[in-house]
């Protein structure tokens, strides 16, 4: 754009509307208490936390999930600090993760501290972290008879 001495271009920008796309639907705000029952069957809601420690496979997705320290992503730390793990001790946990995951020790404290937790306890705190993606590997726990 040549300009001319003693002229002022003035530019303006007209902002585009939004696009909307008629095949997309927003998936609708959940209320704050959900139904767990809509992602885990009450069998596994109910089952002892130590579930989740005995099913590696569950154990070993949920550490490869929570355990990393990502920007912006909710992890093991925050899951620690809502069980009420202080932060010397979360810091701690996660300065000896080469030899052991930080999501097995807290899962481990919480089961000694609360043995009456449950596979539900767990799901709720994952809900409130906004980690549904934790929420549907819990989905693949095994029951034993004995947690039944």
């Amino acid at each position: 754009m040549k300009r001319k001495k003693g002229q002022n271009t003035v530019m303006s920008y007209s902002k585009r509307s939004s696009y909307i796309n008629s095949g997309f639907t927003p998936l609708p705000a959940q209320p704050g208490n959900n139904d767990l029952e809509d992602v885990l069957s009450p069998n596994v809601l109910s089952a002892p936390l130590q579930t989740v420690l005995d099913n590696l496979d569950v154990l070993e997705e949920l550490v490869i999930l929570l355990d990393p320290e990502s920007h912006g992503v909710k992890n093991t730390k925050h899951l620690a600090s809502h069980c009420s793990f202080t932060s010397t001790w979360i810091t701690y946990t996660y300065s000896m993760k080469d030899s052991k995951s930080p999501l097995k020790a807290v899962l481990e404290g919480v089961t000694s501290r609360h043995p009456d937790w449950t596979v539900g306890h767990l799901a709720k705190l994952l809900r409130q972290m906004e980690r549904n993606d934790a929420m549907a590997v819990l989905a693949k726990v095994r029951l034993t008879e004995m947690d039944v």
